[in-house]
């Protein structure tokens, strides 16, 4: 599959993610975590499998997580960058969560990220990313909003 060669090549080194339960599984197991030096958190390990959204936050801040959701509830309930200190993935397919459309946003948020970040362009810190099929919205700890098109 075309969209996870891109994806292997964003070398997500030394960054911890916590994957919840909504996102398609198959489109994050594709990528060999152990061999890429991945830390992927997924939810049949540690209890994590249909806990709360709050579970799931605090979760990843205890273990200094990446948030990866499609789950539109982490933000109706007021999610903020300040609240997941190492970043929150929110991704939002359209129309379904299929694999494909899981794979082909990832392909399109690691470009974005290789373009704009280039010096630092996995440090999450601080930050939600807002991932669709438009483009990504990041949005910072201090209430800054940014968005950009794909």
């Amino acid at each position: 599959m075309d969209s996870i060669l891109l994806l292997l090549c964003c070398e997500f080194m030394m960054t911890k993610f916590l994957v919840d339960e909504d996102v398609n599984q198959k489109a994050v197991r594709i990528v060999d975590a152990e061999q890429k030096g991945f830390d992927i958190l997924y939810p049949e390990q540690g209890s994590l499998k249909g806990a709360p959204d709050h579970f799931i936050q605090k979760r990843a801040i205890q273990e200094d997580r990446v948030l990866v959701t499609c789950d539109r509830h982490f933000v109706t309930f007021g999610l903020h960058p300040d609240q997941v200190r190492n970043g929150v993935l929110w991704i939002k397919p359209s129309p379904r969560r299929s694999q494909k459309r899981i794979c082909d946003l990832l392909q399109r948020f690691c470009e974005f990220l290789q373009k704009t970040s280039a010096d630092d362009p996995y440090n999450f810190k601080g930050k939600m990313f807002e991932i669709s099929d438009n483009g990504v919205q990041v949005t910072t700890e201090d209430g800054k909003t940014s968005t950009f098109n794909f």
